[in-house]
Order: C-alpha cells, then structure tokens, then sequence
C-alpha cells in the first residue's frame, strides 16, 4: 500500500478532538488499464480512516442511476408500498437496455429478484406508489444526493438531474451497515441481504451496481461493503467513458476494477 499512498492528512472532527485520517492513493493506471476515468473512495471502519484515489472526483456528484435501488428498496418497504413477497406481473413486453433484450426482465418478479437483476420495471412501478413528496422528505433525513426531484418521469434516478457523489454514497451506506438510518430494523438487515454478490474463504462482499447515460457520458457505479480478516470497508466506485467508446466488458469491469483496487491496498489476497 505505501507504493500508492500520493498525501496523507491528519485533520479532527470540530469540537471531538477526535482524529480522522484519509489518505490518497494512487490508482490512475487501474484505471487507465480498463481505459475509463473516474475514482473509487473506500471508508476503513475500524481505522476510521478515508482512501481516495481522487478525491476531487469522490465528491462529484452525477447520477446514481440504479444504486438508488438501495434507497428505493428501503423506502418502499418502510411505506408498505410494497412486501418482501410481493410478485408484480410482467407487462408481456420485451424489456431492454442498451439494445440488448434483458431476459431476466420479461418475467414476473419479487423484490429479491428485482434487484439482483436490477429489474428497471419493478422499481419504476414502485416509485409511481409512493408520492415525490416523500421520497424528498426522505431523502433530506437520509442527507442523500442532490435533493433535485425535478425529473418529471418516473424514473427519475436514471433521468433528470438528482445526483450523489461516490463519498455521499460510503457515509450513507456506512449508517445503513451501522443500522443507524430511519427505518425499522427488519427492513434494514432485509436490504443488506438483498445486497450479499459473494463469499469466499478470503472475504464477503456486498453492494450494488449501476449504469447511467447523462451528458454523452456513460456512468457506471459499485458501491457496498467489502469484509475482510474481520474488517470492514465502506466503498464506492464510479467509472465514467465517454458515451461513443464504451468498452464490451463496461458491465463487468466496475465489479473487476474493484477487487483489483481492494488487491493492491492489499485488503484483500491476491
């Protein structure tokens, strides 16, 4: 790890007295590897320590595109709009997404379902059942994003101008994973589940992707909690290629990208 540490501060909290270290470390030719830009931002609990790569970049914010799933989950559950066995119908038309027929879309499905497939559909159904008011007055408790609602379509995550940087995203889920968010429990430790991609021998990891088109740019996200040797690392990652010259493996290479970058901070074996 010292081969990448670029700066390290040492600042305290107003009025704690308390010391929060953050360090930049230098990832650029990962990056490069995969030929995108953009950053990851990695919050060390035990440590209390922040990682950046690019910290300007952590605390840019662009759109969460279906990261806001988490939110989305969380919200609808706490509204009763809708159960965790709840199955919505399926429309019978074909779904798609970047011209590519998603199979797992056309289909009948439940919240557990829809979010491992990131199932647009069923979280747009979701967002017409609960009024923009309370996803605002939500979203100003959760101090997430932008608060920037305006989208007039449903879909308003993937649209519009609502955003949230990849350092807003670690604070928030870092309270989520601390079970300290306004929601009652059950529905909390019900979203981490649905977060769970893997685990090993080496470590358990959680999170969420996403992947969002503004601007001419396409916005890729992972972003959750990587558990190791009985640690625990809030992380976000954020890949941004311009819209025209789009790598074939942009799905997969935000989840490849990040365990390359927990692999050189040495938090996880090679």
């Amino acid at each position: 790890m010292v081969n990448f540490v670029r700066n390290f501060l040492i600042f305290f909290l107003c009025g704690a007295g308390l010391p929060v270290m953050a360090a930049e470390v230098n990832l650029d030719p990962l990056f490069s590897k995969y030929h995108v830009k953009g950053s990851i931002v990695i919050y060390d609990v035990h440590k209390d320590q922040w990682i950046y790569s690019n910290e300007a970049d952590a605390n840019l914010a662009t759109i969460p595109a279906s990261t806001f799933k988490i939110v989305n989950a969380l919200i609808a559950l706490e509204e009763q709009a809708v159960t965790y066995e709840e199955v919505m119908a399926w429309d019978g038309k074909d779904k798609m997404f970047k011209g590519n027929r998603i199979q797992s879309w056309n289909a009948d499905t439940h919240l557990a379902a829809a979010f491992k497939n990131s199932t647009i559909w069923f979280f747009v159904e979701l967002s017409k059942r609960i009024p923009r008011a309370t996803y605002a007055s939500y979203l100003k408790t959760l101090d997430y994003g932008n608060l920037d609602l305006g989208e007039r379509g449903d879909d308003f995550w993937n649209y519009g101008n609502m955003a949230v940087s990849p350092k807003n995203q670690v604070v928030f889920l870092h309270k989520l994973y601390q079970g300290q968010l306004p929601f009652q429990n059950q529905h909390m430790e019900r979203v981490k589940s649905l977060m769970h991609i893997e685990t090993n021998e080496a470590y358990q990891l959680s999170g969420k992707s996403g992947w969002g088109s503004k601007d001419g740019q396409e916005i890729g996200w992972l972003v959750g909690v990587l558990q190791s040797n009985q640690q625990a690392y809030v992380y976000a990652t954020r890949v941004v290629v311009d819209s025209e010259q789009v790598p074939k493996n942009f799905g997969k290479l935000r989840s490849l990208l990040t365990i390359e970058a927990f692999q050189q901070l040495n938090l996880i074996p090679q």
